[in-house]
């Protein structure tokens, strides 16, 4: 996948997110004219059909991309597509309609919970979030139940940025369970040589003096270096985010919280954020 497939496959996922539908499906078709057996832009267009609630055509779309390349489509996305296709009645309501559903859907994914059918119970959070993407609760209870399936790194990362008051209170016990896990046993613990430390200071001194190109250059050299330490993957969302590349430099952030959840100032990860969330 070449670096313009890739900006564009960020941007219909912004698209999705805002519930943009059909901007996102030009886009995927745009690029399915440029290469119709990718197998990441079916993909792409499966994950829309799904946020549309046209979950037959969806599973149709995610058999299509495996078929091309097996590993381009997470089981979990396939089984629960796969769920939704054989359970569900299409429907074409009003997105007003949809949304009123929400309080049913997340009260049957809690008493799902409850009998710690945790496998079960994601798919009705993950139906929550098709229909509105930014529900903090479904956010919170998708996050407890990879939590409570031993997931703990990714269910971490989901929460991160989330602030407890945000949250309604019948669902902080998941919230307050989360904030719980022991980070040092969630994320690989990595002592950094001397040689990346000294790049790193020299390039977060460029990004202080606006010099940009110049400390992406330490950053990198510092990875090839040694591609575990965090340091540098941090420098190097800093650099993206000031060069204006926001979607690519949250996607350094977030690679930066999987290696070590302490290492992105929280402030700036929430900036960063709701630039990429912008970019159209």
């Amino acid at each position: 996948m070449d670096l313009g497939e890739l900006l564009l496959l960020f941007q219909v996922n912004n698209l999705i997110e805002k519930r943009d539908f059909k901007g996102a499906m030009e886009l995927i078709d745009e690029l399915l004219e440029q290469n119709p057996d990718s197998a990441n832009v079916i993909f792409a267009k499966a994950l829309c059909l799904d946020a549309m609630g046209d979950f037959k055509a969806a599973l149709e779309m995610a058999e299509k991309a495996r078929s091309i390349d097996s590993d381009v489509v997470p089981d979990e996305f396939y089984n629960a597509v796969s769920f939704r296709a054989k359970n569900t009645v299409k429907k074409t309501p009003t997105k007003a309609s949809e949304e009123s559903k929400i309080p049913s859907i997340l009260k049957s994914g809690t008493n799902l919970i409850n009998k710690k059918e945790f496998n079960k119970a994601k798919l009705f959070f993950d139906r929550a979030l098709s229909i509105q993407s930014d529900n903090i609760e479904a956010l919170v209870c998708q996050a407890y139940c990879f939590y409570s399936l031993g997931k703990k790194t990714h269910a971490h990362q989901l929460v991160y940025d989330i602030d407890r008051f945000e949250i309604a209170p019948d669902f902080l016990k998941y919230f307050d369970e989360l904030m719980g896990i022991d980070v040092d046993d969630a994320y690989y613990d990595h002592e950094s040589l001397r040689e990346v430390t000294d790049l790193c200071d020299e390039g977060f001194s460029y990004i202080d003096d606006y010099k940009i190109k110049d400390a992406k250059v330490c950053f990198n050299k510092a990875l090839k270096i040694d591609s575990k330490d965090v340091n540098p993957v941090v420098g190097n969302a800093y650099c993206l985010y000031h060069l204006g590349y926001y979607v690519l430099a949250f996607k350094e952030c977030k690679k930066a919280i999987n290696m070590d959840i302490e290492s992105i100032d929280r402030s700036f990860y929430r900036k960063v954020k709701a630039k990429a969330r912008e970019v159209k």
